[in-house]
Parts: C-alpha cells; sequence; structure tokens
C-alpha cells in the first residue's frame, strides 16, 4: 500500500514497485490508510509524509496498535520531526525527500523479508541470534547449534510468547503449564527457567529475552520488528 496526498508521489512510487512485480493499491485518506493497512491484506505500507494534515508520527502509532505489517515512510517535511520520531512510532525505516530507487527497493525487499506472511513459517519465532522452531520444540543458535525443548520448557516457552511483552506471574506460569495454584510450584517454574535461559539467551546470567520481573515473575521481551505471536495461535499450555 502507498498512501500519501500527494497523487504525483503516489504514482511515482507505485510505478516503481510495480516494475519490480509487487502488487500495489494507494490511498490518499488518513482513516481509509489505518482501515485498509490493519484488514491484514497488505505487507507493507509506504507512507509519503503527511496526510490530510495527520503526520506520519499519528499515522504509525494509530498502525503500530493494530499491526505488525512493515512501514516505511517517505519526505518527512516537518522540520521538528525526524527520521528517529517515525521510527519510534513504530515505522521500520525512513527514507528523506532525496533518496534514490535503488535505495527504496533495497529497503523494501529488507522489510518484506521480515514480515511474517499468512500460513508460511507461522510456527517459527526468528530472534537476531536464535531461531525458536514451535513445530520441533528446538532452538537454532549461531554455527547451526541445536538445543532441543523438554515439554515443560516447551509450554513455558510458549505460554510466555503467547504473552510476548507482558509480565506473567508465577501463578500464571503455574496454573498454565502445571494446571495448579503456584504454591508448591514457584520452585519449578524457577529451575526451568534457568533451564531455558541456558538453551536461549547468548549469556544466561544476563537475559535478554525471558527477564525477571522481580518479586512479580517473567517477561518474554521481543526484540523490535520481530512479530508477535497471536494466543490463538500459541494456544494456553496444558499439562501433558
Amino acid at each position: 500500500m502507498v498512501a500519501g496526498s500527494n497523487p504525483q508521489n503516489r504514482l511515482e512510487v507505485r510505478r516503481t514497485l510495480e516494475s519490480e512485480g509487487y502488487d500495489v493499491a494507494e490511498t490518499s485518506a488518513p482513516d481509509q490508510t489505518i482501515q485498509e493497512v490493519c484488514s491484514g491484506e497488505y505487507d507493507l505500507l509506504i507512507l509519503d509524509s503527511a496526510i490530510e494534515g495527520i503526520g506520519p508520527y499519528e499515522l504509525c502509532r494509530a498502525i503500530r496498535a493494530r499491526s505488525d505489517l512493515g512501514i516505511i515512510v517517505l519526505r518527512c517535511e516537518k522540520r521538528e520531526l525526524t527520521g528517529s520520531d517515525v521510527l519510534n512510532a513504530g515505522a521500520d525505516d525512513y527514507l528523506p525527500s532525496m533518496f534514490v530507487v535503488g535505495e527504496l527497493l533495497a529497503r523494501v525487499r529488507a522489510i518484506l523479508r521480515r514480515v511474517p506472511r499468512p500460513g508460511a513459517d507461522e510456527h517459527l519465532v526468528l530472534l537476531p541470534d536464535r531461531t525458536i522452531d514451535l513445530k520441533s520444540h528446538q532452538v537454532t543458535g549461531p554455527h547451526g547449534r541445536v538445543w532441543h525443548l523438554t515439554p515443560k520448557e516447551f509450554l513455558v516457552l510458549k505460554y510466555l510468547l503467547a504473552h510476548a511483552n507482558q509480565t506473567r506471574t508465577h501463578q500464571n506460569l503455574a496454573q498454565a503449564v502445571w494446571q495448579r495454584n503456584a504454591g508448591g510450584e514457584v520452585e519449578y517454574v524457577r529451575i526451568v527457567i534457568g533451564q531455558l535461559r541456558r538453551k536461549l539467551e547468548p549469556d544466561p546470567e544476563h537475559p535478554r529475552y525471558i527477564l525477571t520481573e522481580r518479586s512479580i515473575g517473567y517477561r518474554f521481551r521481543l526484540p523490535q520488528g520481530v512479530p508477535a505471536r497471536r494466543t490463538d495461535t500459541l494456544a494456553t499450555a496444558r499439562s501433558g
């Protein structure tokens, strides 16, 4: 999807993308843009600066709250609005007004490689230095090293991923994995978390993914740009 108020700019970007074989649609209204790109029909939005007075910062925030599609912002014209502003608002990339077509296409390809496609590799969670395979219950790290997850490790990890970037209490985990209250299971939770960190973290003593929320529980931190998994894709874990 190419969105912007200037029809000539939209046409130029659209022709460039279509010449590379992409299917491209256009929109020129902010409400329509948000509705269309959050429908799940598109992989990437190229946003040509402001639309009807609504800046890219506001549009990115509104879209990112509802969709994981890729976003590239072009031609930020407000002096007080920088590329870092739109990146912090949820855009994946930013190109200033003066850019070459080859650079735009390269960035489009890079983002599309990261955007999950419906039905494709939904069982894979791609972290910067690890790949979690939810189908084979394996973690693959640098140099092809593979760690196999035990049943309990898999259930705990699956539950944390289903609630990525949210703090889950010891009781949450005990109820989801062991199907009972946290009372006697807190120590088991800690043991499993330690085992997971040894397989998932580059430095288990200083975790970057499975974070401890002191006196509360744990949170799986997904790095920026890694799509979250829906809880209906990763159903609540059950003992077995």
